[in-house]
């Protein structure tokens, strides 16, 4: 029986229709080609390139260059990056767009037989909005949740674990949807078999490791869940919850649609790293919709017409929305930042940061770090709200932003002439602008003006003649004039392995580093490059103020 029927094993169907296997392979693959030739620039492409960069460089625990300091992998995707480091991301997101799109038609096909034509050939033209949007590695583990369920409707239930563990690897969240489609599947069946209670116990797992890595690894961050977006989500689910009662075999449909309403709930209520992210399984929306609208022969006509209209508007509206901040192509180019880059490095000092008003795609978050300069911020919304989160106060004043700037050692900021991220971005821009702030314009081009902080806090504080003198992805060093404790400017880990021997680290009160160096001189501190030197310094267990052995 299929996959929400009332067994494991799969139904004695025909041969997949390969035509139009390959036509939504086709579809799919030819809109994702239109959009990366065509398109406007995708949201999240430079934290992508920025972290492929990262492990290209060896830089496989941390990142000093982005908030002070975060863990770019364990906080994200823990695989995504090998195959991207290797392939390229837009290789990538290319080879998984038509596939995913094959995949869905195939388990579609399979459930619904020919009713999942039109179905399945909406979902391949939705299919490709990872180009549109940079979401790179939710691509791949997107692809993989839909391998994972395939494998599962054949009956292969050692694949569907091997391509639930990509999944969680490739994309944390990509795995939390493959578990909640899971349940709505287990719910729509209305009893539970040895072989599912098998795979729940390898989900369990897979999910234990995925939180042991965050415990180890921790990534303090909320992703806001605006209300607005939650009444939409769950007013579509309403409706498909409705219309899936009329529809012949609509028992999976209203599952799923309850599981995703509830679960979007439960992320607006309870504050999380996911948050408003819950949202991007509307992928699915429009071709369940539509599937479950023509099991119901569209009827009641009403009903039909608006759940379907409803389903294909939340598909596609949100993208649309985000097209006026994508017109600006410039800052995707090295052209458009070059002149900052030559002002910066005609004055570079490891001792202090920089700070980019954030453009509409983030594109500072990769051209200032592969320049070699420690950014205030980077493009993470998770981390900027938690740890940045004067920068979204509304009204943003004169003397907290002040305050901000010298805690987090900044020396110039810049603002880019073209279109800012929306939320912060202008409000930031105004009060640059403003003479009461008391910063200097000290570089002004057709796409330029860079700004002095007076007096700016350097990242090393302590006694006279402490100076950082170099900051990499995973290193710092400097000089101290004379023994004692210091301020450091970076967030703080435990798994620092630090010189001369004796020197302790250990956070501050505000979670940034304090470091205790035994005598003057030179000091470093780096992170493990190697996992035997890193698993055996996770293993000393971290001590607020551990010298290196």
């Amino acid at each position: 029986m299929p996959i929400m029927g009332n067994a494991w094993h799969p139904p004695p169907a025909g041969p997949l229709p390969r035509r139009e296997l390959t036509l939504v392979a086709l579809l799919a693959g030819t809109t994702a080609l239109l959009l990366l030739v065509a398109g406007p620039a995708a949201g999240d492409t430079p934290a992508h390139l920025y972290r492929t960069l990262l492990l290209r460089d060896g830089a496989f625990v941390w990142d000093n260059l982005w908030y002070g300091g975060q863990y770019p992998f364990a906080s994200y995707s823990l695989l995504y990056y090998l195959p991207a480091a290797v392939f390229g991301n837009i290789p990538l997101a290319l080879f998984a767009v038509p596939v995913t799109a094959v995949l869905f038609a195939a388990i579609c096909y399979q459930e619904w037989g020919a009713m999942a034509r039109w179905p399945a050939r909406a979902f391949g033209l939705l299919a490709a909005a990872p180009l549109f949007t940079g979401l790179y590695s939710y691509s791949l583990g997107f692809m993989t949740v839909l391998a994972a369920l395939r494998f599962l409707q054949r009956d292969r239930l050692v694949l569907t674990v091997v391509f639930a563990t990509l999944t969680a690897g490739f994309s944390p969240l990509a795995f939390v949807f493959l578990c909640l489609v899971l349940v709505a599947v287990l719910l729509a069946r209305r009893r539970v078999t040895r072989r599912a209670l098998v795979l729940l116990a390898a989900l369990a797992a897979i999910a234990g490791v995925q939180a042991l890595v965050l415990v180890l690894f921790p990534s303090k961050g909320v992703y806001p869940f605006n209300h607005w977006d939650l009444l939409v989500v769950v007013g579509v689910c309403v409706l498909g919850v409705l219309l899936s009662r009329r529809a012949d075999g609509g028992r999976v449909f209203v599952a799923f649609f309850v599981a995703w309403g509830v679960a979007c709930i439960l992320a607006f209520v309870v504050p999380s790293s996911i948050g408003d992210n819950m949202t991007r399984l509307r992928a699915f929306v429009f071709p369940l919709m539509l599937l479950a609208a023509m099991q119901a022969r569209f009827r009641p006509r009403a009903l039909a017409t608006v759940a379907v209209v409803a389903a294909f508007a939340y598909n596609l509206v949100p993208y649309l929305m985000l097209i006026p901040y994508r017109l600006d192509s410039r800052p995707a180019h090295a052209a458009f930042w070059r002149p900052a880059l030559g002002f910066l490095e005609a004055h570079r000092n490891p001792d202090f940061r920089i700070e980019v008003v954030p453009t509409a795609a983030h594109w500072e978050s990769y051209w200032l770090p592969r320049a070699g300069f420690a950014l205030a911020r980077g493009w993470y919304r998770q981390l900027d709200l938690s740890q940045n989160a004067v920068l979204y106060q509304q009204p943003l004043h004169v003397q907290a932003y002040a305050g901000w700037l010298h805690r987090m050692g900044i020396r110039y900021v810049l603002l880019p002439h073209t279109t800012l991220d929306p939320v912060g971005g202008p409000a930031e821009a105004r009060l640059l602008r403003e003479s009461s702030l008391g910063l200097r314009q000290v570089f002004t081009t057709l796409n330029w003006t860079i700004y002095a902080v007076p007096r700016p806090t350097p990242l090393l504080t302590g006694a006279r003649g402490a100076v950082v003198t170099t900051l990499t992805h995973e290193s710092i060093a400097g000089r101290v004039a004379r023994a004692g404790p210091y301020l450091l400017r970076l967030r703080f880990s435990p798994y620092w392995t630090a010189k001369p021997s004796g020197t302790c680290v250990r956070p501050s009160h505000d979670g940034l580093t304090e470091i205790i160096v035994p005598e003057a001189g030179r000091f470093s501190l780096s992170m493990p490059n190697q996992l035997g030197t890193l698993v055996d310094v996770v293993a000393d267990g971290g001590s607020d103020c551990r010298a290196t052995r």
